[in-house]
């Protein structure tokens, strides 16, 4: 009968243990990190609150993920290639495998989504007046990177929530414009318009637009907030052209003119409030300009009163189209950056 070799492969565990996690990527996360051009990968974590503690999440460009321990009654050894004396007091030795950790616990990586738009809006001050009299201090005030290195959710869904809340930021100080100033902004594209004989059905020369909408103290930070916030996901194909969208214009506009009129806590007139809402949308729009199109921004103390309420489950979510508003070209972003010193 032969003799059957029997291999063995030396094996050692290393006095000093490194400490390890075993990290546990989704295909995505996965696929974001060993692609061609990888994107970076930021640590963050949520705040504590009474319900909960706070728990640190991943954030990719454009997504954010919960870190979650699990404990394994199972040890995994991570194992190096290393050379291993044979035997006490021999000279000689063997290739082997060093276990240099040991791992009891996996951290798994769960997409999680966190609403950027209620969190940003608490932290940001409010810049509330256009006369300059009422501008936040410079004290406490951050930039818009040590707000977004503050929030835990990737840079995408910030930069989504930011615009949705108009945000700017001027001379390293980050904040948002009042719900009055929006308006004031809105009202004063809507007049310059009016005075140059544009539409704004059709794409506008943004250039000489902010010359006009300045001239009614409107900050040039505020209008490009406002523009970028309206703009056409469409794009145009020209620099110093944009293309207001439709359906976002008609429901932020009545929800900016409604949180404006009510932040006193007093209802408004529902036929004064619609009407005046009208009176500042082009007259292909104002069929649109209904309390349906405002469904969870409001409620009615009575049938013939509106109030401005905040849903914040559906704060900064796209707005479904009631009006289809389509653009040919590529996109066309940050438009404003192109023009900003021609304005002067």
């Amino acid at each position: 009968m032969p003799i059957q070799e029997h291999r063995t492969i030396a094996f050692h565990v290393a006095r000093e243990q490194q400490n390890l996690r075993l990290l546990e990527f989704p295909p995505a996360l996965l696929e974001c990190v060993t692609s061609q051009h990888p994107s970076s990968l930021l640590l963050k974590s949520t705040a504590s609150t009474e319900a909960a503690p706070g728990h640190a999440v991943l954030c990719s460009s454009d997504q954010t993920f919960q870190l979650r321990q699990v404990n394994s009654s199972n040890s995994v050894f991570l194992l190096q290639p290393s050379t291993i004396a044979t035997a006490t007091g021999e000279a000689s030795s063997t290739e082997g495998l060093t276990a240099v950790a040991k791992c009891e616990a996996t951290l798994e990586v769960i997409p999680q989504t966190i609403a950027c738009y209620p969190l940003l809006k608490r932290v940001l001050p409010v810049f509330s007046d256009l006369d300059g009299k009422d501008v936040p201090s410079s004290i406490d005030i951050k930039s818009r990177q040590a707000i977004f290195e503050d929030i835990p959710v990737s840079s995408r869904e910030f930069d989504r929530a930011w615009n949705d809340l108009c945000a700017v930021e001027d001379e390293g100080r980050a904040y948002r414009p009042s719900p009055a100033v929006q308006w004031k902004a809105w009202a004063s594209i809507v007049s310059a318009c009016t005075l140059k004989g544009l539409s704004l059905d059709r794409e506008l020369d943004v250039v000489s637009l902010a010359r006009t909408v300045e001239e009614d103290d409107v900050p040039a930070f505020v209008l490009d907030a406002v523009m970028e916030r309206l703009r056409s996901d469409a794009g145009v194909p020209q620099q110093s052209v944009v293309k207001i969208d439709a359906a976002k214009s008609i429901r932020w506009t009545g929800t900016v003119l409604l949180e404006s009129r009510t932040e006193d806590d007093n209802p408004l007139s529902l036929v004064n409030f619609l009407r005046d809402w009208k009176d500042h949308l082009p007259e292909s729009w104002r069929q649109h300009a209904t309390v349906d199109t405002l469904k969870g921004s409001f409620t009615q103390p009575s049938k013939d009163t509106i109030m401005f309420a905040e849903n914040e489950n559906q704060a900064g979510e796209g707005i479904s189209s009631v009006v289809t508003a389509k653009v040919a070209g590529p996109q066309a972003r940050k438009w404003h950056e192109r023009f900003k010193n021609t304005r002067r």
